[in-house]
Parts: C-alpha cells; structure tokens; sequence
C-alpha cells in the first residue's frame, strides 16, 4: 500500500522472535516511515523520521494518540488510524516541506 503514496520508496522489514514486525520505507537519504507492530502486546506505531527524529506519528502505547508536525513530543488522543490515512497524511506534511 505504501507504494500508492511513496511510488519511489524502498522497504526493508523484520521480523524477531515471532511477534514483533518491523518496517523501514526509506523516502530519500535522511527520511523514512517506521512502521511497528508487537501481536503480542497489540503496540502499533506508525511513525515519521527526518534527521533520526520523528516528525509526525500514530501508536496507541496507552491509547491512541497522534504526534503532530508541529510538536511530536504532543500526545492526542484520536480513534485508531486506517493505514491509508496514516500514509496519506505524511505523504502531506512531506510535500508541504
């Protein structure tokens, strides 16, 4: 699905003792999308990086929260993101830069 957004991305994905996946959507040098879901726990995050910082994200650590652009330290709380808006939405702040 990513490529509908990042048609020029690359991805590498992991996979540990299981349980834990873990994706890496390399945008451009210094910007990738960090997707990570534990199936034990039922952690899921979703997460924007530039520069070794995110930028942007949705987890549900807690509860649902989003991390805006424009202080992703921030917790919001939201209702769980469907993966396309997710992309879409970072596909946005990534073009308005």
């Amino acid at each position: 699905m990513y490529k509908k957004f990042f048609p020029e991305a690359h991805i590498k994905s992991t996979e540990k003792r299981g349980i834990i996946f873990e994706a890496r959507v390399d945008i451009s040098e210094n910007v990738f999308l960090e997707i990570y879901y534990n199936s034990l726990t039922g952690k899921k995050s979703y997460s924007l990086i530039s520069d070794n910082n995110r930028i942007f994200g949705y987890d549900n650590y807690k509860y649902w929260h989003l991390h805006p652009a424009d202080n992703p330290s921030n917790h919001i709380p939201c209702k769980e993101p469907l993966m396309e808006e997710v992309f879409l939405n970072m596909k946005n702040l990534i073009s308005s830069k």
